[in-house]
């Protein structure tokens, strides 16, 4: 057995050992915005919060809260009129993204991790509100490391150092959407247009709904059973007594 063989061995027990961060979701948590009232929401959930956790500014300035997650919107320092805003009203409630804002930001109230599951992601092919199917006609979902992250608008919308997870969603998909296996853990996520991390030039056109969002605690890690680790420490014992006879 090689050193290359036995460092990767031990390298998978120290990460299978490592625990998960704690969060404030412990179970299955579903955001349906039954609560979220019928205004535009410009709360700026991607910057420093207030001591509640949640974001600075109040009423229209402020960002939705519901079971420990806030959902808001990324500063836009091109727009400070950037929001977005409730479709539906009561059981058919949920968040509506047009083009006149930087996306959707969600993230845990208390900054911790949590696991993104699923969506109901609804962006419906309307003449004149979000026709356009052509290759570049895309949502992408970015996950985080981090809670916070200032400065996503003047960016290239797409990479970033914090960046953790990364899905994109067809233009006119309208159902559920299950999230890949980037996004188990991450401390926020942000769904935007393809390319518009700021609201685009006039005449680019598009629209989407979210509801029921499903997050989860993060998935605990497997601890390794104490003979794995003495193996490994074997391992490396003839690994340094190789070395010595080597000499």
């Amino acid at each position: 057995m090689n050193k290359k063989t036995i460092s990767s061995l031990m390298f998978t027990a120290s990460v299978a050992l490592s625990g998960a961060a704690s969060a404030a979701i412990t179970g299955p948590t579903t955001i349906d915005f039954t609560g979220l009232i019928p205004a535009s929401l410009a709360g700026k959930a991607n910057l420093a919060p207030i001591a509640s956790g949640s974001c600075a500014g109040t009423g229209n300035n402020g960002c939705y809260n519901e079971d420990g997650m806030v959902v808001g919107i990324v500063e836009d320092t091109s727009n400070i009129t950037a929001h977005v805003h409730r479709e539906g009203s009561g059981a058919t409630a949920a968040l509506g993204y047009h083009s006149d804002s930087s996306g959707i930001y969600i993230r845990a109230q208390d900054s911790t991790a949590f696991s993104l599951t699923s969506m109901e992601f609804h962006a419906d092919i309307i003449p004149g509100e979000n026709p356009d199917t052509g290759p570049n006609d895309f949502w992408e979902i970015l996950g985080f490391s981090t809670a916070l992250n200032p400065g996503l608008d003047t960016g290239d919308g797409t990479n970033y150092l914090t960046r953790v997870a990364y899905q994109t969603v067809a233009n006119g998909f309208d159902g559920i959407l299950s999230l890949n296996s980037d996004f188990p853990n991450i401390s926020a996520f942000w769904i935007h247009f393809n390319g518009c991390r700021q609201p685009p030039v006039a005449g680019n056109a598009f629209a989407m709904h979210l509801d029921n969002i499903v997050v989860n605690a993060v998935p605990a890690a497997v601890p390794v059973p104490a003979a794995v680790w003495l193996f490994g420490s074997g391992l490396m014992g003839l690994l340094s007594y190789g070395r010595k006879k080597a000499a």
